[in-house]
Formats: C-alpha cells, sequence, structure tokens
C-alpha cells in the first residue's frame, strides 16, 4: 500500500504531471479556440497573389504604370482583390459598381485617406483637401467650392475669363508652335491663378514667378504622394528614425516640401490681401471667402487647391487631346467638320455653343477616357472594419485597408467600351452610347472632385477653340514622320509621355481670329 507521503507513492507521482499537462491545455484552450474561432468567422480578404514571407506582394505593386499592373491581376483575380504589402492591406478595384458601392453608398466607412507620413505632416500637404481626413473641415471647404462653381450656372460666369486666357494660349502658339506643351501649362495655371486669387501672369521667356511657386508645390505633392516611393509611407514609424542617422535624408526632404507649400499658399493670400487693402482685388474665390468672414486658415488652402490640383490636371488632359490629335486626323477633321458648320470661320467657339456640338462634346468625353488623368486617384482608407457581399461571397475588408480604385482599368475596360484602346468620340453618339467616363474619372462619394464642372468646361472651351483654328499633326523631320511616343508618366496625375507634334494655323482668317484684328 502507499503510504500518507504522495512524495513516496508512484501512483502520485505519475498523477502530478499528468493533471498539470491538463490544467495547461485547458488554458491554452481558453487562449486560443476563441480565437480559431473567431477566424473561422471571419471571412478571407478579397482573393489575390501569394505574397512573399515579411515582404508580402512588394513585387505585385511595380513603381511605374501601377494601374495597369493592377488591370493585369484583375484578369485573373477579379474585380476587387487584395494585396499585402508589409502588412497593409490595399484593396485594389477594378470596376465602377464596387467602386460606387463602397465609396458612394458607403461613404461613411470609406471616405478617410490613407495615413501617409511622408505625403501628410511631414511634407506639410496634410493641410491640403485631398490628404485630410474626412471631417467637418473638409465638409465646410466642399461648401466653399460648391458655391463658387459647383453647379452649371455658377461655372457660366467663368467663361469669359477662361474665353480671354485660351485666346492668349493661341496668340502664344502662334508665336512659338514648338513650345505648345509650356504654353498649356501656362494657359490652365493662369487660368486657376485668376479664379483662385484674381491674379494676372505676365508673358515673358521665364515663367511667371507666380506660376512657378504653384508648380512646384504641385510636383512636390506628386513625387510626396508617389506609391512606393518612401520607405516612410510603408513603416510609418520610421518617421521617428533621427534625421542624422543613415536613411534619415527624407527628413530635409520634408522640411524642404514643407517650407515650400507654406509660402507658397501663403503668398497667394497675401497678394489678395494686399489688392483688397488697396482696392484694386479682382473678384475671385479668395477675396469672396474672405469678405464673407470664412476662417482664413481655411480659405488660403481652398485657394492652393483650386490653383494646384486644377491646373495640373486640366493641363494632363489636354496633352492627351494634343496626342490624340496627332494619331487620330480623321477624328480631328470631323470636329473640325462640325465646328465650321455649325460656329462658321468668322468667330471662335463658345460655351454656348456646346449642345450644337455633339461631336466636339464627344470628344471631350473621350479625352478623360482615353488618357486618364489620375488613373489611381488618391487612394481611400476604411475607418472600421466591413465585412463586404459580392456575387454572393463575403470578402473582409480591414480597419484602415488602402481602397484604391482603378479608373484606367474601368474607362478601358472592354466589357464597357468596344476597342477601348482607340480614340473614338463616336462611342458616345446614338441609341447605343457607352458610358460617360465622368461617371469615374473624378472620384467617388463624398470625396468627389468638388471642381469637375469648371474642369469639363475649360476642356471644352479649349479643345473646341484649338481644333477651329489648328490644324495638329505628327511632326515631320527631313521627310521623315516622327512618330509620338505612347505611354503615361506615373503619379497621382499622370501625363503623356513627351512627344513631338506640328500645330500650324488652318488659315489666314484663322490667324486673324487668333490675333483678335
Amino acid at each position: 500500500m502507499c503510504s500518507a507521503s504522495t512524495s513516496s507513492c508512484p501512483m502520485a507521482q505519475v498523477a502530478t504531471p499528468y493533471f498539470a499537462s491538463l490544467a495547461w491545455a485547458f488554458a491554452l484552450a481558453l487562449v486560443f479556440v476563441p480565437r480559431y474561432c473567431l477566424r473561422k468567422k471571419t471571412p478571407p480578404l478579397p482573393p489575390g497573389p501569394r505574397g512573399l514571407p515579411f515582404v508580402g506582394n512588394v513585387l505585385d505593386v511595380p513603381s511605374e504604370n501601377h494601374w495597369i499592373k493592377f488591370a493585369e491581376l484583375a484578369a485573373i483575380w477579379g474585380d476587387i482583390l487584395s494585396l499585402r504589402v508589409f502588412g497593409q492591406t490595399i484593396i485594389i478595384i477594378n470596376s465602377v459598381e464596387i467602386a460606387e458601392d463602397l465609396l458612394d453608398v458607403r461613404g461613411a466607412n470609406f471616405s478617410d485617406r490613407p495615413v501617409l507620413p511622408m505625403a501628410g505632416e511631414l511634407s506639410g500637404f496634410n493641410n491640403a483637401l485631398p490628404m485630410c481626413q474626412y471631417d467637418d473641415r473638409v465638409r465646410r471647404e466642399r461648401r466653399l467650392f460648391h458655391k463658387l462653381f459647383g453647379t452649371q450656372v455658377s461655372v457660366k460666369e467663368f467663361a469669359p475669363l477662361i474665353s480671354a486666357e485660351v485666346q492668349r494660349f493661341l496668340r502664344n502658339v502662334v508665336a512659338s508652335p514648338e513650345a505648345v506643351f509650356d504654353q498649356i501649362g501656362r494657359m490652365t495655371g493662369a487660368i486657376t491663378l485668376r479664379i483662385a486669387y484674381g491674379y494676372h501672369t505676365v508673358d515673358g521667356p521665364d515663367l511667371d514667378p507666380y506660376l512657378k511657386e504653384f508648380e512646384t508645390a504641385g510636383l512636390n505633392f506628386l513625387n510626396a504622394t508617389r506609391m512606393g516611393e518612401h520607405l516612410v509611407d510603408i513603416w510609418p514609424a520610421l518617421r521617428y528614425w533621427p534625421a542624422w542617422l543613415p536613411g534619415g535624408g527624407f527628413h530635409a526632404t520634408a522640411r524642404a516640401m514643407s517650407k515650400q507649400v507654406h509660402a507658397t499658399v501663403d503668398i497667394g493670400l497675401d497678394f489678395v490681401k494686399t489688392q483688397m487693402a488697396a482696392g484694386t482685388a479682382e473678384p475671385c474665390f479668395t477675396t469672396r471667402f474672405l469678405e464673407e468672414a470664412h476662417d482664413e486658415y481655411l480659405v488660403k488652402w481652398a485657394a492652393g487647391v483650386v490653383q494646384v490640383a486644377g491646373g495640373d490636371t486640366t493641363a494632363s488632359q489636354l496633352e492627351g487631346f494634343f496626342l490624340a490629335m496627332t494619331l487620330y486626323p480623321a477624328v480631328q477633321a470631323a470636329a473640325q467638320a462640325e465646328i465650321d458648320a455649325v460656329v462658321g470661320r468668322g468667330r471662335l467657339p463658345g460655351l454656348a455653343d456646346r449642345a450644337q456640338l455633339p461631336y466636339v462634346d464627344a470628344l471631350c468625353k473621350e479625352v478623360l477616357r482615353w488618357h486618364v488623368a489620375a488613373p489611381t486617384a488618391v487612394p481611400h482608407r476604411a475607418r472600421a472594419d466591413f465585412v463586404y457581399t459580392y456575387h454572393g461571397r463575403d470578402f473582409f475588408i480591414p480597419q484602415d485597408a488602402m481602397i484604391i480604385p482603378n479608373n484606367w482599368k474601368m474607362t478601358h475596360d472592354p466589357v464597357r467600351y468596344r476597342d477601348p484602346l482607340a480614340f473614338d468620340p463616336r462611342r458616345y453618339i446614338g441609341s447605343d452610347a457607352e458610358q460617360d467616363p465622368a461617371r469615374m474619372c473624378f472620384g467617388y462619394g463624398r470625396r468627389l472632385c468638388p471642381g469637375r464642372l469648371l474642369a469639363d468646361t475649360v476642356l471644352f472651351m479649349a479643345c473646341s477653340t484649338i481644333l477651329a483654328v489648328f490644324n495638329i499633326s505628327k511632326m515631320q523631320q527631313g521627310g521623315v514622320v516622327k512618330e509620338p511616343r505612347l505611354g503615361a508618366t506615373s503619379g497621382t496625375v499622370s501625363h503623356p509621355l513627351p512627344f513631338e507634334c506640328e500645330v500650324k494655323i488652318r488659315s489666314a482668317q484663322a490667324l486673324e481670329l487668333v490675333r483678335g484684328d
């Protein structure tokens, strides 16, 4: 028999570790079984390629033309897919229906912006509307935009201003046709500077000093927001990395960007305040809302967005227009024939002619679709976990996931657009008209571009006027035709790759119109 002492009892010696093991197993079960059950109940992420250990799908996010890579992934994984890059979940949307379902209908959860330290707090662009989280400040700022150019009626008030700057562009092109693309940037910048600040740019061999500052701010924004460009955006904790250590050079770059953009918006505000004090201010965005006693900080950053964002995106679209006219002479001839028949050759077309120029109007829509100025827009962010049901399947979109609408894929979908790589305005005319690309090219929901009607108006007035007086064709050198380069630059705003074209006045009568004789 065993004695009363457990230490001398062989059965007790066996039972003690046995019961201890059971206790440990029970404790582990209490911790891990609920987690396992919870994980089993959580739907999977949208499908996507399998990534590598630690880095995830970093190889599936190229630094150049990522919208094309995303479209290739969509052909394999579907209209909604997911990537994981260094622990960050990225949801790629390749369907306008899904984009509208998530970003419009469920905008309360998907209207924030990803937290990108380089493009945000470090470089100062977190003060600008495109990078702001959706809050009361954003709502108030968007109301200012809506008051000034949020309706077709309000946009018409800018027609004389736009017409004057377009005609100045025509004169400059006649004088220096080889510098047409420089003049595009000057024209769109001149239009937005007048709208934002009532400032008139000056012509000359050198870029207007005000416009130069705003163009620098725009380039800095594009560099700061370039996908995958900055390691601190992938690992936000790196923002605490000391600037004096190796790899800390991004701090100096960010400080320079922040100093420049703050100085630029202050320059615009100070110009208007000086003009108002002297009684010489031209009515504009800034004068109107300063007179209405709106918050000065809000007004100056909103005005900066009018200039930087509006000027660059419209310039991109007009460059795409020149490329299309260079490659598609039959389209150009058809548009010119319509203008000649409706407007005649004794005056320039205006905004009032738009309803009678359906082919030219369709041509402008095709410019938006064929060359998408913002191919992946500015990404959205999920505020909270969300389960999305698509075609009977549940997909999990975690909190802080980055949502990227692939606008390029949507506007080049062969199911939606026949021969999508071709430039064909006829696709929007007739009973079988295809979808207006404005539905995709100006954003979604609560982050819909507030200046879309103004941008559309500038595009029509510029394109119709240019077609009325110029012929655009491929450049010839020594009897050899120079084929334009195809492709686009990478970035938040994408421009056609540099190319050459020949711009000639159509007639002596057209030259008189350009000169205002």
